[in-house]
């Protein structure tokens, strides 16, 4: 390391670096809404070895371009047929990219339908499985409706996707989800705060690197090129092996705790998406949720990303007296499998359990081997299929006495359908008020598809605290104005500081909350002049195009409907309503060419197929009236 840095120093001027040692070294660090990260590869150059071990750990390959992220895809069997709905996917490789396609076959009542989406990115390393991503001209990513699963070599749905409801090509990756999937991107400053929309830069960080257990390495190496002391070099970067432990699990347990797949927790008020760093608490940017499924009892609960979860309920980790946890039996920087692995986490075990018997794990019949080769893991950790992902099967974190039925851990399931009876926080910080813990519970509930009365909780709790982040005030009156209570999403809109108060989202709640408490002239003029601003704003024109629609202005709506569609091209209830509006205009085929695009996104969308029927019956009628004008 001494020969790298001397190297970097002579490049950058020596112990005197000048302030633009970084950019000498095409070197930029980001300024937006996570200010300090380089690339990974800066720290590649001094921490060579580590880099090297690294690149193969199933976080380095999270996320990448598609073409790299997919090498090993064997195409040949990248088909797939969802037996409850018939939809064919397909992947395949031309003109020098992978292309899914998306195929709904006629049936007696709808004729065929077809989509073909460029893949931009590959999700997931592959090690267990791997999903596929589509990018928008505007920036949206969207989870593709398969996933490549290793245990079967082929494709499947993807977890969620299993029953005949699902959300094809229309779900799109938000950013607390792409938190957990790859590093930070550069992004404006306020870009990852409730309520923006969820964009993302074209070039984007392929995997979870360095910087994300380490914290922003720009400091740390620019203390080298100014030729700083080591103590000064070590203080410019986070070691979490140096991290008291319950830090130290809190740069784990940032992505690998989630208690409920069902139900997503909330980032504390005033804090933005990417705003987390090593060496903080976690409870202080986060809050989990933990639900009670009056179907299935905790102990027996098991999810794809219960590796924390799990370990916490382990009497090892109980007994430690939380001096445990995740890098006690991990190196995060080397991937581990086969008989290496077996040996060193026996090595972890027997630190601590070092009275077992040396005959503890070998049967009676089994004769000692020249060296001890007994595997703790299998026993007391041993893999089992997950409840939401029932392709993979994952190793189970919560330690506990074996051996167990291995058949019947890893038999194949149908997906788990949660009975939540009742939601709570997860490990929340005891200084946290009553009112405040009530209002997270009802803010999460929300965001996970609560109605009316999750939105009337929350403004009572709020009403009990005595200061309150503004941000609170702008997610309940988003949520006041979803559900319809304009006089109250007024009052929320009102308690913002001016500066939000001014922005885009809030005039936009504020022009809706003029519409729907009937004040509709005044409410569409300033949707009309917020739709001549720019800036991404797909349901803002959406709803002006079903405002304009209402007040019988079909050449408003029309202009509105094909601007929500063009920033936004995977919505299908906007390509509908594109389409209800030109046929009332009396432009059939542009209203059909409408519908083939929003059944080819959403084969299934009831509405479009019916009014196909009826554009179809018209024109038909049509047709066998001019023939017959022609014959008299």
């Amino acid at each position: 390391m001494i020969r790298v840095l001397a190297v970097i120093l002579a490049l950058s001027g020596g112990a005197t670096a000048a302030p633009d040692a970084l950019s000498r070294l095409g070197l930029r660090a980001t300024e937006g809404a996570a200010p300090g990260y380089l690339p990974d590869t800066a720290c590649a150059q001094c921490h060579q070895a580590i880099a090297a071990s690294y690149a193969e750990v199933g976080m380095a390959q999270s996320f990448a371009a598609a073409e790299r992220g997919v090498a090993n895809l064997k195409l040949g069997t990248a088909q797939y047929t969802h037996p409850l709905t018939g939809q064919k996917y397909r992947l395949d490789r031309h003109d020098g990219q992978l292309w899914f396609t998306q195929t709904q076959p006629a049936s007696a009542d709808s004729r065929a339908h077809q989509l073909k989406l460029r893949v931009d990115w590959a999700l997931g390393s592959g090690h267990r499985a791997q999903s596929f991503v589509h990018q928008t001209a505007a920036g949206e990513l969207y989870q593709l409706p398969v996933t490549w699963y290793a245990e079967k070599q082929g494709l499947a749905m993807s977890p969620g996707y299993e029953g005949r409801d699902h959300a094809g090509v229309e779900r799109r990756l938000r950013r607390e989800c792409m938190f957990c999937h790859n590093a930070y991107p550069d992004v404006a400053a306020g870009s990852d705060t409730p309520g923006q929309p969820d964009l993302y830069p074209q070039q984007l960080p392929e995997g979870i690197g360095c910087q994300r257990c380490h914290g922003p390495g720009a400091a740390h190496v620019q203390a080298v090129l100014e030729g700083r002391g080591l103590a000064a070099i070590h203080a410019a970067i986070i070691n979490p092996a140096k991290l008291s432990w319950p830090q130290r699990n809190d740069v784990c347990f940032q992505c690998h705790l989630l208690p409920a797949v069902e139900m997503i927790g909330a980032r504390r008020a005033g804090r933005g998406d990417y705003s987390f760093r090593p060496g903080e608490k976690l409870s202080d940017y986060l809050v989990h949720a933990e639900i009670v499924d009056d179907a299935m009892p905790q102990a027996e609960r098991f999810q794809i990303n219960h590796h924390g979860y799990r370990l916490l309920q382990s009497s090892c980790y109980l007994q430690s007296q939380g001096e445990m946890g995740c890098v006690t039996c991990h190196d995060p920087h080397v991937r581990r499998v086969g008989a290496a692995a077996i040996g060193w986490y026996r090595e972890k075990c027997l630190h601590c359990h070092s009275d077992l018997r040396p005959d503890h794990g070998r049967t009676a019949n089994t004769p000692e081997p020249a060296s001890d080769d007994r595997d703790c893991v299998r026993c007391h950790m041993p893999r089992r299929r997950t409840q939401d992902v029932v392709e993979a099967s994952v190793t189970d974190h919560r330690i506990a006495r074996g051996p167990f039925d291995a058949g019947q851990l890893l038999a194949a399931r149908a997906p788990h359908q949660s009975d939540i009876g009742d939601l709570q926080l997860f490990n929340a910080p005891a200084s946290m008020l009553s009112a405040e813990v009530a209002a997270y519970r009802a803010l999460i509930a929300l965001n996970n598809g609560s109605g009316v009365a999750a939105t009337s909780a929350l403004a009572q709790q709020l009403a009990k605290l005595d200061a309150v982040d503004a941000s609170w005030w702008l997610q309940l009156a988003r949520y006041q104005v979803a559900h319809r209570q304009y006089p109250q999403a007024g009052q929320s809109l009102a308690l913002l500081p001016p500066v939000l108060r001014a922005s885009t989202s809030a005039q936009e709640l504020a022009a809706m909350i003029e519409i729907g408490a009937g004040r509709i002239n005044a409410g569409v003029t300033q949707l009309r002049k917020l739709a001549r601003s720019p800036g991404f704003q797909p349901e803002m024109h959406y709803n002006l195009g079903l405002v304009e629609r209402q007040r019988q202005h079909p050449g408003h709506s029309i202009a509105a409907l094909r601007r929500a569609v063009e920033v936004r091209p995977l919505s299908a209830a906007a390509w509908y309503q594109l389409a209800k509006t030109l046929w009332m205009q009396g432009e059939g085929k542009a209203a059909l060419q409408s519908l083939d695009r929003a059944q080819a996104i959403k084969p299934d969308l009831v509405e479009a197929r019916n009014l196909r029927a009826r554009i179809e019956s018209d024109r038909a009628v049509e047709d066998s009236d001019a023939a017959g004008h022609v014959e008299q």
